[in-house]
């Protein structure tokens, strides 16, 4: 089984409980090599941008602690995933921890250089309040500093799985059918010029801005 059939078996599945309402998707049907950041509002909310965008030969990015589970890598792996070491972790001093982002930074854009799709979350966690947030995270100021000419920049901001049981935002009442947004914007001359003009927690805080518009 390859990865469009796969996706749109998952996507099939996913319509019984959300109903998932897509703007914008169009900028992605181009031949344009895509850099697409969403925010994180859940766990489960990669899978279901993955289903939608099953025509699509994206890669994601994934935490290393989801490729080790049976049922997400088999996905992940038709996917043709990335894997990202935790960086989270305390055994890992900071030192280290920025020569792995350097190395993530570099594959990333090797793979856009190569004309791959490539999608990942620039705050690298699901969020656990509210509002997204990036805080300090280096890996997309660092790619869009060095972005390829060719390459477009997507924002994708997600809605409607906060509170989930796929969320680590307090629960809220459930419901069988759930309604999730997904809306696209090209922003590739903002996040251009964000990078070369502003320092990192100022390019973060340009990304938190968008995801957390209550548009």
């Amino acid at each position: 089984m390859n990865r469009y059939t796969l996706g749109k078996i998952v996507k099939f599945f996913f319509h019984w409980h959300y109903d998932v309402q897509v703007v914008g998707e169009e900028l992605l049907r181009d031949k344009s090599t895509h850099l697409v950041l969403p925010n994180h509002t859940a766990y489960i909310d990669p899978l279901i941008l993955f289903s939608e965008m099953w025509w699509l030969p994206i890669s994601p990015m994934v935490d290393e602690l989801f490729m080790r589970k049976r049922f997400y890598r088999h996905i992940l792996n038709k996917a043709d995933a990335i894997e990202v070491p935790d960086l989270n972790k305390s055994a890992m001093s900071r030192e280290e921890g920025a020569a792995v982002a350097g190395q993530l930074s570099r594959i990333v854009l090797d793979s856009l250089n190569a004309g791959k799709q490539i999608c990942f979350y620039p705050s690298g966690h699901v969020k656990t309040v509210d509002k997204e947030i990036i805080g300090n995270r280096r890996l997309a100021y660092e790619v869009c500093r060095e972005l390829p000419e060719e390459v477009h920049v997507v924002l994708c901001r997600m809605r409607g799985l906060e509170g989930s049981q796929w969320s680590k935002l307090k629960p809220k009442k459930w419901k069988w059918r759930r309604t999730v947004t997904m809306v696209f914007e090209d922003h590739t001359a903002d996040v251009r010029k964000w990078a070369q003009t502003l320092d990192r927690r100022a390019f973060n805080e340009q990304l938190e801005n968008w995801y957390n518009t209550e548009k």
